[in-house]
């Protein structure tokens, strides 16, 4: 075979978002001038190539080139080991192409962001609230929801409390907030509280939301009765000094009730 490739440390372990380079010694062992075509195999070319990519060397000579690896600190390149190789293509005996092949290991990374829907909420035996959490990083994660308040006024129902998302996904939860005690009447009382999103290995989160509590009787219902029922107690008063009034000015006039029955009678009746 004319063509010989190795790679010095074929073994690489980074960091998502970081560079590293693994160095390639290419030799010619034949009789004639050879061209080389470098590129990497089985990895994204978004993220790892050969620099330089084409070489030539005389017989008997030999040069290197560095093959670079950039994961992307993104959920799209997954946690763990990738094998890769660097095709070594010769340009006058392509039968004598060589692959030398590695490891890079990419290192597991968490970033979750998380959103309160609607941020605030108003009723008067609670609300629904639903909570989005985002896996912004390259392995799945876990994660516990939970809700409390400062004074424990409130009472949390949350449909599921525990979350699985795979990397570059989302998942919703559903938060219902319920008071726990009822307000009759008065003023509406805001509420505040916080949903807390915990990832199983990784820094909760913290959705500040708020709760309005609406009385039961609202003051609009409340004095629309009162005025009612001044009206309705008017009007009898009214109707009462009325009735006085004409048994006053005529003594022997009959009663509403006596002449309403003196109607109902036939004529010539007892």
């Amino acid at each position: 075979m004319s063509t010989t490739a190795t790679l010095d440390s074929p073994d690489l372990t980074l960091e998502p978002g970081a560079i590293g380079s693994v160095q390639l010694t290419i030799r010619n062992d034949g009789e004639v001038v050879e061209e080389y075509s470098l590129r990497v195999v089985g990895l994204s070319e978004s993220w790892a190539d050969v620099v330089p990519d084409r070489v030539s060397l005389y017989p008997g000579h030999a040069t290197t080139a560095l093959v670079e690896f950039r994961p992307p600190r993104s959920a799209s390149v997954p946690a763990g080991e990738f094998n890769y190789g660097v095709h070594v293509l010769p340009t006058e005996h392509p039968e004598d192409a060589v692959v030398p092949e590695g490891i890079v290991d990419v290192l597991p990374f968490l970033q979750t962001t998380g959103e309160l829907m609607p941020r605030m909420s108003r009723g008067k035996l609670g609300a629904k609230h639903n909570v989005a959490v985002d896996n912004n990083g390259n392995v799945p994660i876990t994660v516990d929801v939970t809700g409390s308040d400062p004074g424990e006024l409130l009472e949390f129902s949350l449909q599921p409390p525990e979350l699985t998302i795979e990397p570059g996904t989302v998942q919703f939860a559903a938060v219902r907030v319920r008071p726990a005690q009822k307000i009759w009447r008065g003023s509406p009382a805001p509420h505040s509280f916080v949903v807390t999103a915990t990832p199983s290995d990784g820094i909760s989160l913290r959705l500040d939301g708020t709760h309005v509590q609406d009385p039961v009787l609202p003051s609009r219902t409340i004095m629309t009765a009162l005025v009612l029922l001044l009206l309705a107690v008017a009007l009898t008063v009214a109707w009462h000094l009325n009735l006085d009034s004409v048994r006053v000015s005529n003594p022997d006039a009959p009663s509403a009730a006596q002449s309403a029955a003196f109607n109902v009678l036939p004529q010539g009746g007892q």
